[in-house]
């Protein structure tokens, strides 16, 4: 609305600048001299010129209107198609954000997988060294077993062998000490029983000794006996002496025996002791063993778990993965679908702009036309001026004689006044058009606005604009008309100087409509 208040604003500027032309031009008075006829002939001519002007003013107007219109909406085209050419590359932007986080989201699953994969294989290695470990540990138990049952066997044996030689070296012991007890008892007997026997026969000997002292008198003799008697108790001591010798030695081999069993009882409660220890150590390493395989177990567990849990995310991220990538794949279908719609309307908005383009250009081709044609009319409007005021030296002379024809002066003024309401309502019914030529611009450019075709209202527009043309043609057939009422127009000075008013008056209210 602005930009066509400007237009009319520059339009009345303009044609201000020829009305006060006219103005200056009629605005001296004739001379008494002028015939009436050819000054009202020229005032008229001068009423209809300007009416010429205003009309093609007012074509040119509107079409300067229509064609800033045009030039908006071809703005307002461009600057939806470079709104549309964003959105498409945000909208493109936006996809390729997308993009790149689906591609992280494959890098991640990527990741996840090969971390799965390494899980796995963590896994295997750890489920592999529990077997072995598992394997082992029953090697170890079945070498332990093995081991516990041949030591015990083996300590069984040892501690029946040391019992059996013990009782054999204890029972051959006690042989050999009641042998030897029972020889030295034996011999002591055999010695005492030779002693008493020795000492009987000895006292027996000193008895038939003393008997034969009684009876002998030869005490060489007696010194013989004596001396044998002295060597067989020497004998006997020496005998005496070998069986203490004999029984001490026996002591002393009964005090080893002692001795040796001792020490063998001794190995055998260290050798027990040992084999204690050793069966505890073997019940803590199984235990210990056992505890170990429980936690590996454990572990290999808690890996199955966790690699359930890992295949389940990943399932999830697979899922939601490819669900991401088939509504990636709709929105760039209809990011393409649109920007393929876009590129269309595009396409027609450029050729619309184009068409609209051309009959700007034949609209202003015809302006320009318009406009010489005014200009040539504006050219035979001043060689009538230069003649009128050539004639008013002529209607000078007349002014006296219109003076008594001022009864026909005053009908001719009604009649004047009716052409004048005549040109009233042509003037209402150009505006009437004007009007409707203006809600068909705004129609046209809402329809413009809602299609990128070009309107068929252009050509109704051409065709107003012809018929404006008709118009101006049919102004020239009034003109000819009122240049038969300027016959009695001619006669008063007076009637001229109201006449050029009253067109002053009609061009400003033009200019204010």
């Amino acid at each position: 609305m602005t930009a066509r208040h400007r237009n009319k604003n520059n339009l009345s500027e303009k044609t201000a600048s020829p009305t006060q032309d006219d103005v200056a031009k009629k605005s001296p008075k004739p001379s008494s001299n002028g015939s009436p006829s050819i000054q009202g002939s020229g005032s008229w001519v001068k009423v209809i010129a300007a009416l010429c002007y205003i009309a093609l003013v007012a074509a040119a107007g509107f079409a300067a209107i229509y064609l800033q219109q045009v030039l908006i909406e071809v703005h307002q085209i461009s600057s939806r198609n470079e709104e549309t050419v964003r959105k498409n590359a945000e909208v493109a932007h936006k996809v390729e954000n997308v993009l790149q986080q689906v591609d992280n989201v494959r890098g991640a699953v990527d990741g996840l997988e090969s971390a799965l994969g390494i899980m796995r294989a963590e896994q295997e290695a750890g489920s592999r060294a529990v077997r072995k470990g598992e394997a082992a540990t029953r090697r170890v138990e079945e070498a332990l077993q093995r081991l516990q049952n041949e030591l015990l066997v083996d300590l069984s044996e040892g501690i029946k062998e040391v019992k059996e030689a013990r009782e054999r070296d204890f029972s051959s012991l006690e042989k050999t000490v009641e042998e030897r007890l029972a020889e030295l008892s034996a011999s002591i007997a055999a010695s005492v029983t030779e002693f008493t026997e020795a000492q009987g026969e000895t006292q027996s000997q000193l008895a038939d000794l003393k008997a034969r002292l009684d009876d002998m008198e030869d005490p060489e003799l007696i010194r013989q006996e004596l001396s044998a008697i002295v060597d067989t108790v020497a004998g006997l001591s020496a005998t005496k002496q070998a069986t203490n010798e004999s029984a001490y030695s026996l002591r002393e081999q009964i005090a080893a025996v002692g001795a040796e069993l001792q020490t063998r009882n001794q190995e055998i409660a260290s050798m027990s002791q040992e084999v204690e220890a050793v069966r505890l150590l073997v019940q803590e390493t199984a235990g210990s063993l056992r505890q170990q395989v429980s936690g590996a177990e454990a572990g290999i567990q808690a890996l199955t778990d966790q690699d359930q849990s890992l295949q389940s995310s990943l399932e999830l991220a697979t899922e939601a993965l490819h669900s991401l990538e088939k509504e990636l794949r709709g929105e760039s279908a209809r990011a393409e679908q649109r920007s393929d719609g876009l590129e269309v309307r595009l396409k027609v908005a450029e050729e619309g702009g184009d068409s609209l383009a051309a009959s700007l250009t034949d609209l202003t081709s015809k302006v320009e036309a318009l406009l010489a044609k005014y200009n040539s009319h504006e050219s035979t409007l001043a060689a009538q001026s230069t003649a009128a005021e050539k004639a008013r030296a002529t209607l000078q002379g007349e002014l006296e004689e219109l003076k008594g024809s001022l009864g026909e002066l005053q009908s001719n003024v009604v009649s004047l006044s009716g052409a004048q309401t005549n040109l009233a309502s042509r003037d209402s019914s150009l505006g009437q058009q004007i009007e409707g030529l203006e809600q068909k611009l705004e129609a046209l450019g809402e329809v413009s606005k809602s299609t990128s075709h070009p309107p068929p209202e252009l050509e109704k527009l051409k065709s107003t604009v012809d018929g404006l043309v008709g118009k101006a043609a049919k102004l020239e057939s009034h003109e000819k008309a009122i240049e038969a009422l300027q016959g009695s127009l001619q006669k008063t000075i007076s009637s001229l100087e109201a006449l050029a008013k009253a067109p002053a008056e009609e061009q400003e209210g033009v200019r204010g409509a």
